[in-house]
């Protein structure tokens, strides 16, 4: 099944505040399912009982049967489940990423979403335990899109404990943001349902963030392209091997010759051709660190430009 971003936004325009279609809930447990709870409090859909998440700052999050009668919300006491127990978010991530045609294994534990996507074989990790301003460096490129997935990294627990999918930017200056669940959240809807301002795509601090993007929809490398980029350049004192596939790798030590193929390196990058003349890598460094750079082609007599983090760098062809 072919990506479809449109049809993962959309689902999580319904389901952000919602039970799943699945009617399940994630929990510390286990799972609820919906129906059970239906027939124990007597709330059949007939009677226009659905599942939701309800915020408050007394309570916190709690599921919730809402129904409205008269023009007027009625909610059921007592609740489906309380904050305590609610442990929703990758159980909702999986959902969403199930309508846009992302193949994977379903389950509530963030850990096993990060590992599964990480070794995906339709993903390019932008970014792997990085700060925000690391993050924010990627996400401003636009090759970070809606619909793709951000892992959030604890050092205290040593794993991954929290999925969010990003739904992008609502203007220039928004950093861009995410929806998610346990506590439910849709950039740009989530204050005006629970008063809650934390949508924006890094939450809070604590966190180190791991942005993977789904590629299957990625622009193909043009033919024009093809022919002036791959193989071997010097920026300052690395060296990088670029690919004709939009991948690249880059080592501290000068290749022998132009023949010399390079599969692994210091840093691994990814590379988005707009289909003109200008090229955008995106390298993840150790330590959670990236870099992005933007190259121009070359014209007539003239060489390549390129900027670093939005510095001008040179940046040579090393073997003509």
């Amino acid at each position: 099944m072919a990506i479809n971003r449109i049809a993962a936004i959309d689902y999580a325009k319904e389901f952000w505040n919602r039970v799943t279609d699945d009617n399940k809930i994630a929990i510390s447990s286990g799972e609820i399912h919906l129906d059970d709870k239906r027939k124990l409090m007597h709330a059949p859909a007939s009677d226009g009982w659905q599942g939701y998440f309800v915020y408050s700052r007394v309570g916190g999050e709690r599921a919730v049967f809402l129904r409205t009668v008269g023009g007027k919300i009625e909610m059921m006491e007592p609740p489906i489940a309380s904050q305590s127990d609610i442990d929703d978010c990758t159980h909702y991530v999986c959902r969403c990423l199930m309508k846009e045609g992302i193949p994977l294994r379903t389950t509530s534990r963030a850990n096993e979403l990060a590992e599964q996507m990480i070794k995906s074989r339709v993903t390019k990790v932008l970014a792997l335990k990085a700060s925000q301003a690391d993050g924010q460096r990627v996400i401003d490129t636009g090759a970070f899109k809606p619909g793709d997935l951000i892992s959030y990294w604890l050092d205290q627990k040593g794993r991954y404990s929290h999925s969010a999918m990003f739904v992008g930017k609502e203007s220039t200056n928004d950093p861009g943001g995410i929806t998610c669940h346990s506590v439910c959240r849709y950039r740009g809807l989530t204050k005006a349902w629970s008063g809650i301002d934390e949508d924006a795509w890094f939450l809070h601090d604590g966190y180190r963030y791991t942005l993977i993007h789904f590629s299957e929809d990625d622009a193909i490398i043009s033919p024009s392209t093809r022919k002036w980029l791959p193989g071997w350049w010097q920026v300052g004192s690395d060296y990088y091997f670029v690919r004709d596939n939009g991948h690249a790798f880059s080592t501290h030590t000068a290749p022998k010759n132009a023949r010399e193929i390079l599969m692994a390196g210091n840093w691994v990058g990814y590379y988005f051709d707009d289909g003109g003349r200008d090229i955008t890598f995106v390298w993840r460094k150790p330590a959670g660190q990236t870099q992005v750079e933007h190259w121009t082609a070359p014209l007539g007599n003239m060489e390549v430009s390129a900027r670093v983090n939005g510095v001008p760098v040179n940046v040579r062809r090393y073997f003509r």
